[in-house]
């Protein structure tokens, strides 16, 4: 079982997807280790191999992690071979073997089947060794997980709370860091892998595609290593400078106005398309308020032969975040609403089932994501009035989400590798960057794009008019396929202004008629915990 924490945090659990889940199991321990890329076939279409690496590039000759790589070949003939394209689906902590194996066959045709798709699980997470693991075991993981709440801002106990919490879990990790290996996560030593796997493809330079947190990854790496960037596409782009000082107070900037979008456009639907409909957008806010209140003083209990469950106030805020991360899923959740106004929770419990619904071993761990993030950051220790100002400051309802989450839980970390590169990313790069991003973004949002695109000179940044976390998975455009395509053909970068229409508008309709990848060809991922 995993934590609310993940669920809630974890902005891109599209590894999850439904199709990854139903892929049969591998033994990766069957693997030996290798500085080579030795492939052996698996899962069906795929060949997977372990990379060896050093754990601490400082002392190379000390011990060795070894980096899960899963590869979906080109399918095209060796004079056409275009490459290795890796990619990264965020976190951190996301299992990219997990993510390839959702949508790499899905993503080749968009970036092109000439590339050789790469995902692979980053040092401490999932199948890669050492594995992030601070608690003994499972259960003793899922019962302190199980404590955390989506929205400090609900009780005035959650926060103070949460913060002694999470002073207990740093200590815990610096305890149990007997291997050193929670020295060694950081972001640049993930970036010095990805250089040195480029090397072992017999590559000069990486082509890459990073969302969420994997665009942190990826400018790190051009900021590391601006002579080796091929064709690098950072999509979703986390506030740099916020990212590495523990000031993540930039996720909540665009989650007001996704709600908003939400209203405006249950509210233009009509009722026929959106059943949470009402006479203005103002009414169907003040419904969902009404919801609110309505859940917090009476839980909506949901029993259906042997499924059970309550909705909480704290459940429902947390499938909303999550909701408001693609565009396609409102319907649904107006449904949900719907019936939650009449006391009814079978359709929000579908949904919330969808969205949350336990994954199998694909799944990822909080234990890396806080492991990962706060080892990148640099020392902020905060106590719990400093926290109360931050949130304090946050213009937002959802101010006690997100981001001031994650300030919370690295308020208590206590392990600060050394010589860790941690920012400020930027400079000239060997070939430029595309920025990608929708135009309202509630976990990263498009002025994180704009400010990675000015650090980058020569870069272009592509927007996307849909509403959802990065462009590519917010909703399908024909438009952004045919750039990212132009790019990693030829490197061909959008025009200055570019916007590109979603194919569908959040309650259905058509925005987008030009022929090609038709939006039902790339599957909706579907967010698990």
């Amino acid at each position: 079982m995993m934590s609310r924490f993940y669920k809630s945090q974890a902005f891109f659990l599209l590894t999850l997807l439904k199709v990854a889940i139903a892929q049969e199991s591998f033994d990766w321990s069957t693997i030996e280790p290798s500085t080579n890329l030795s492939w052996v076939d698996c899962y069906s279409q795929f060949q997977c191999a372990r990379y060896q690496v050093p754990l601490n590039y400082s002392e190379p000759d000390g011990g060795t992690a070894a980096i899960a790589v899963i590869k979906l070949n080109a399918t095209v003939e060796a004079s056409q071979y275009g490459g290795p394209i890796f990619l990264n689906p965020g976190g951190p902590g996301v299992s990219g073997i997990s993510f390839a194996l959702g949508v790499a066959p899905f993503l080749q045709p968009v970036f092109g089947n000439q590339f050789d798709i790469i995902g692979f699980d980053p040092r401490g997470v999932n199948n890669s060794t050492p594995k992030t693991s601070i608690f003994r075991t499972e259960e003793e993981s899922s019962a302190w997980f199980a404590q955390d709440v989506t929205d400090l801002n609900s009780t005035k106990e959650a926060l103070p709370e949460a913060w002694a919490r999470y002073q207990v879990f740093g200590q815990l990790a610096q305890n149990r860091n007997d291997d050193n290996s929670l020295n060694f996560v950081s972001t640049d030593n993930v970036a010095r892998d990805m250089l040195s796997m480029v090397e072992a493809f017999g590559e000069e330079k990486l082509q890459f595609y990073g969302a969420s947190y994997g665009t942190a990854l990826g400018a790190l790496f051009s900021t590391m290593f601006p002579d080796r960037v091929g064709r690098v596409v950072l999509d979703g782009c986390l506030d740099m400078d916020g990212y590495f000082n523990n000031d993540m107070k930039f996720m909540v900037e665009d989650i007001d106005k996704a709600m908003q979008t939400f209203f405006d456009t249950c509210h233009s639907a009509g009722p026929q398309a959106c059943a949470f409909y009402d006479s203005s957008p103002s009414q169907i806010e003040a419904n969902l308020e009404a919801i609110y209140d309505s859940v917090r003083k009476q839980p909506i209990p949901y029993v259906s032969g042997d499924t059970f469950s309550i909705i909480t106030y704290d459940v429902l805020r947390e499938t909303i975040l999550l909701v408001l991360r693609m565009q396609e899923l409102f319907p649904g959740l107006a449904a949900g609403l719907k019936g939650l106004s009449t006391g009814n929770g079978t359709s929000i419990f579908q949904l919330i089932n969808e969205l949350l619904a336990p994954p199998s071993e694909a799944g990822p761990t909080a234990e890396s994501l806080i492991a990962i993030e706060c080892s990148d950051t640099n020392p902020s220790e905060r106590d719990v009035l400093q926290l109360q100002s931050d949130m304090a400051s946050i213009n937002s309802t959802f101010a006690g989400t997100e981001g001031l989450q994650i300030m919370t839980y690295c308020s208590g970390w206590k392990i600060r590798p050394e010589g860790r590169f941690n920012g400020p990313v930027g400079g000239n790069t060997s070939f430029p960057l595309l920025i990608m991003s929708s135009t309202i973004d509630p976990a990263t949002p498009l002025s994180g794009a704009k400010k990675t695109s000015s650090a980058f000179p020569g870069s272009a940044l592509l927007q996307q008019d849909s509403v959802g976390h990065t462009a590519l998975f917010a909703a399908g455009s024909n438009c952004t396929f045919q750039h990212l395509a132009a790019y990693f053909a030829n490197g061909t970068l959008p025009e200055e202004g570019t916007i590109c229409p979603a194919n569908i508008p959040p309650f259905g309709g058509v925005n987008n008629t030009t022929s090609g990848i038709s939006p039902r060809s790339f599957p909706l991922p579907r967010l698990r915990h």
